[in-house]
């Protein structure tokens, strides 16, 4: 199975990390999966000594984010192609840039490789305007400053002869063109200024007509006067743009430099903030094979469910000292979610993240491959079972290019129980014999095969006691409080030792959604019956 397909199943560890600039959501989209310890190293410490700086240091944290959040993602285009709007946004990532890395303590900067050495450049484009502003500034070129002085004053002289014109129009006709460029009059009313050559009349509708003041040569003069003058003050805007465009092209190879550091000060930072938000604590990575260890582990997704709905939540411990693993359990019994939350952890450590848990003991695998569950879906023609034996084909051959972390929730559940167990058997037996496969298998069929490679676990499931004294004096409730007594009685616990062990549970769920008590009572008679 490709890496892709592990993703796509956990796709709500993604929504976790809500970066803050343009170059932490790229995160998203690059999505990594470090199989390389050295690398995955250097990710674990550079969160960490983000993690330490930003605690210790809030007002600074605050004016991190403030910048990060501020910054833009920029690419830079060629200088012929750029323009005022692409020199601002160099302007506004190079100030925010020069921010980030100065709130850094030199050895976090030396880490980032956060060195800042545009200062020129950033005065340089500073001349245009500071914060959220930038404009071809006078500054920039003095022939600029003259051909803007002169178009001032053409806009002057043009203000002073409108208003001019305005005055002779209300004198003599009464007519208020303050602020408006035409009016609209009955047509009766404007037969008396009909063939005034100060005046543009031209119907409006069947009983009114527009009248517009007509602007005379001199007005028309200054006018072209002024557009000879702002075709020239383009000309040099243009002129700047262009020089302006250079010096920000001369130093791409900074603006590429920065772009990476703060990609990475980003993204560790946000790791940081997850952390200590989500109560993450830093992975142990050992050489494999290795043993998997869980303590007080939790799916995030579900733990933050539960809290909506006001269940308890209870975290995963388990140590699996061998590569094969098989956790029976009943339905609603928490073996899926066992599977889900030992590949989440995974996929977190492996991702760079530290983990939801107050620890967690694992090793590298080139890949990670979760098959089966209710979410499969048939495709391709493929019916249920037909596509978890084409993914679990892809996984297994897969191991002839490296590791695989195999988790299969329920594989073959659709097929009869007898071919079932025993291709469930041959595949785990398999299993045992690859060094590069650590595989966990979620199953309620009862007495498979394995070798001494393999180690069994059971949910410890329903608390039947417990239950029974609650549920005696328990009237007729809803689903939710029937799930509230699942949630409530069951004991999501990983117990080791549990080779062919069947689980129970089934029928007290059932009476518990309301199947009726008749049918249960006929169940457990057949039941006994079998034995």
């Amino acid at each position: 199975m490709e890496k892709a397909r592990a993703f796509a199943e956990f796709e709500a560890f993604y929504d976790l990390f809500r970066p803050l600039t343009p170059y932490g959501r790229v995160y998203r989209e690059k999505r990594p999966f470090f199989s390389d310890a050295a690398a995955l190293k250097e990710e674990y410490d550079l969160t960490a000594a983000a993690g330490a700086f930003l605690a210790a240091n809030r007002h600074r944290a605050d004016r991190l984010r403030f910048h990060l959040r501020n910054l833009p993602q920029l690419d830079l285009p060629a200088p012929e192609n750029s323009g005022a709007a692409g020199l601002f946004l160099a302007r506004k990532f190079l100030s925010n840039a020069k921010e980030i890395f100065a709130l850094l303590p030199a050895p976090l900067r030396a880490r980032f490789s956060a060195r800042w050495e545009s200062s020129g450049l950033l005065d340089l484009l500073d001349k245009g305007g500071k914060g959220e502003a930038f404009h071809i500034a006078d500054a920039y070129c003095p022939d600029l400053a003259a051909e803007r002085a002169r178009i001032a004053a053409c806009d002057l002289a043009l203000k002073r002869l409108l208003e001019k014109r305005h005055k002779a129009l209300r004198e003599r006709w009464g007519l208020d063109f303050s602020d408006r460029e035409f009016l609209v009059v009955e047509e009766k009313t404007a037969a008396r200024f009909s063939g005034a050559p100060e005046l543009f009349v031209e119907p409006f509708d069947a009983g009114h007509v527009t009248v517009k003041p007509v602007s005379g040569p001199e007005y028309m003069e200054t006018v072209s006067v002024r557009d000879r003058h702002r075709a020239a003050e383009q000309e040099l805007e243009a002129a700047v743009v262009k020089k302006l465009s250079a010096a920000v092209q001369a130093e791409k190879r900074s603006f590429q430099a920065y772009a990476q550091a703060i990609e990475k000060i980003d993204i560790a930072a946000e790791r940081a903030r997850l952390a200590g938000e989500l109560e993450m604590t830093r992975p142990v990575m050992s050489k494999r094979p290795a043993a998997i260890r869980l303590v007080k582990a939790r799916f995030l997704p579900l733990e933050a469910k539960l809290r909506e709905a006001g269940l308890k939540y209870t975290p995963l411990n388990a140590d699996f000292p061998r590569r094969v693993n098989i956790i029976y359990g009943s339905n609603m019994g928490g073996k899926t979610v066992a599977l889900k939350t030992l590949a989440f952890l995974q996929l977190a450590a492996q991702s760079g993240f530290f983990v939801p848990a107050a620890r967690f003991e694992t090793c590298l695998f080139d890949t990670l491959a979760f098959i089966g569950g209710s979410e499969m879906e048939t495709a391709g023609g493929l019916s249920g079972f037909g596509l978890e034996m084409n993914e679990f084909s892809a996984a297994y051959y897969g191991l002839r290019n490296g590791s695989t972390l195999l988790l299969m929730d329920e594989f073959a559940r659709t097929t009869n129980s007898q071919e079932a167990a025993a291709l469930l058997s041959a595949i785990l037996s398999d299993l045992e014999t690859r060094p590069g496969a650590a595989a966990f298998l979620a199953t309620h069929f009862s007495g498979l095969r394995t070798g001494k490679g393999s180690a069994s676990f059971m949910m410890r499931g329903f608390d039947t006691e417990a239950f029974n004294k609650f549920f005696s004096a328990k009237p007729a409730c809803g689903l939710d409080e029937k799930l509230r007594m699942i949630n409530r009685f069951m004991r999501y616990e990983l117990r080791q030792g549990a080779a062919g062990a069947e689980a129970r549970d089934a029928l007290k769920i059932a009476g518990i959604l309301g199947v009726s008590k008749a049918i249960i009572n006929k169940a457990q008679d057949f039941m006994e019956e079998k034995k």
